[in-house]
């Protein structure tokens, strides 16, 4: 009764919010870009700016995931990828305004590179500094069919930014694609204008006991922007560095400016979820405050987290599928949605964790729109998300909440502690 009545108030407060905006799936929207069942293509992709107007674009492709044949007018045994882009230009809002450059390019994998782990290219892109920008990346195998989507926020107004900073890996001699390091994880530093001598450590703890609490219009932020240690370390670009413990590193070169870059330690499990704590953290999302922290104070935690999931279903097999779509989604949120906090814990994690991928999505820049097609009611859902920098990242998506978005969001949430996978589109 507490939690429903807890619910109820978040509710009548959230009244003067805008309402949740319905739209036919006729409306101009961009493919889905996180479900991996639909988009079987998996490119990655990292921007580095070289000059004022240069920005290199990396590529990273996975040669098991495509068709090698000779069936070409050349009968030659190779792979092909095609790469779309389309350059959005950003106004002082974060919106876009106009379309600045698009193009296409081939990519072609030869005999050679089909047992390797990954094929590596750098495409360069003539992106005017001064101004901020949204790419989309299309990709497809020629030969298979299958199709990928990326989307990339390029910031060229900041020299401090974290895109003129390149982590370089030394196994490969290519940037590191993932924004995580494991503890003992070795690479090298660039810096796009030569004479830096000195790098500037800010670190911050990631122990935070709970999440940001869903239900709150203006949460606030997972850590403090005060860090709990400042250090200052000698710069190369042929030296190496590591991220000795568990926490986030900001790195800067000025002192007197908040821009930087944020590398992440997450754990050695991470983003895979295996301990009790990564198991526990995101019942936050479903579990009422009292369970939570009770659940916290159980000297088994292992016993306590089945317990949880046994309540739901009093069926073990029905709590083990429970478990695997609960935590599949969180391991997905973690590859998706980690920049300055782990995925599962920024509000775009949460809602995929609650609903699953969404069935389309639209990016204006400043905002990130998901639909859900919801059958049973004849109409799409929508959440937005507007992007917010903060010191730890300029990727940080914060949901904009309203009456109705919290209505679905409980419905979710009563969904899972009654035993049941929350799907908007029966």
């Amino acid at each position: 009764m507490k939690y429903l009545l807890y619910i109820s108030l978040i509710l009548i407060l959230l009244c003067r919010c805008q309402p949740t905006k319905v739209v036919t799936t006729q409306a101009k929207q961009f493919a889905a870009l996180y479900n991996p069942s639909e988009y079987s293509l998996n490119i990655d992709y990292q921007i580095y700016h070289i000059s004022d107007d240069l920005s290199s674009l990396y590529i990273r492709i996975f040669p098991r995931e495509l068709v090698f044949n000779n069936a070409n007018t050349d009968s030659e045994y190779r792979a092909l990828v095609q790469i779309d882009y389309t350059i959005f230009e950003l106004d002082q809002e974060g919106k876009i305004v106009s379309k600045a450059d698009s193009s296409n390019f081939s990519i072609k994998l030869g005999p050679g590179d089909q047992d390797k782990t990954a094929f590596f290219i750098t495409k360069v892109l003539q992106i005017p500094s001064g101004k901020k920008y949204l790419i989309r990346l299309d990709s497809r195998d020629m030969y298979r069919g299958t199709v990928g989507l990326k989307h990339l926020y390029i910031d060229k107004e900041n020299d401090l930014s974290g895109q003129n900073f390149s982590i370089i890996s030394p196994q490969t001699g290519f940037p590191k694609f993932l924004n995580y390091f494991s503890t003992g994880e070795v690479f090298r530093i660039n810096y796009r204008k030569p004479g830096l001598d000195t790098l500037f450590v800010d670190f911050f703890k990631t122990d935070r006991e709970y999440p940001k609490p869903p239900v709150e219009v203006d949460s606030p932020p997972y850590y403090s922007f005060k860090s709990d240690t400042c250090y200052i370390v000698p710069f190369s670009d042929s030296l190496f560095f590591t991220l000795p413990v568990v926490g986030m590193y900001r790195l800067r070169i000025d002192t007197t400016k908040q821009a930087g870059l944020t590398l992440h330690n997450f754990g050695p499990d991470f983003p895979h979820v295996k301990s009790n704590a990564g198991l526990m953290g995101p019942i936050f999302y479903i579990a009422t405050l009292t369970e939570y922290r009770n659940l916290k104070q159980e000297t088994n935690e292992k016993r306590a987290i089945d317990d949880f999931w046994l309540k739901r279903t009093s069926s073990m097999d029905r709590s083990r599928e429970l478990i695997r779509v609960y935590y599949n989604r969180v391991l997905y949120s973690n590859l998706y949605f980690t920049a300055g906090a782990e995925g599962w814990k920024t509000d775009r994690g949460m809602l995929f964790i609650l609903f699953g991928p969404p069935d389309r999505m639209k990016d204006t820049g400043n905002e990130q729109h998901w639909y859900y097609i919801s059958r049973k009611q004849r109409k799409v859902i929508e959440f937005i998300f507007e992007r917010k920098s903060t010191i730890f990242s300029d990727q940080d998506l914060v949901w904009k909440k309203n009456v109705q978005a919290m209505q679905y969001w409980s419905a979710a949430v009563s969904s899972w502690r009654s035993g049941k996978i929350y799907s908007l589109g029966k």
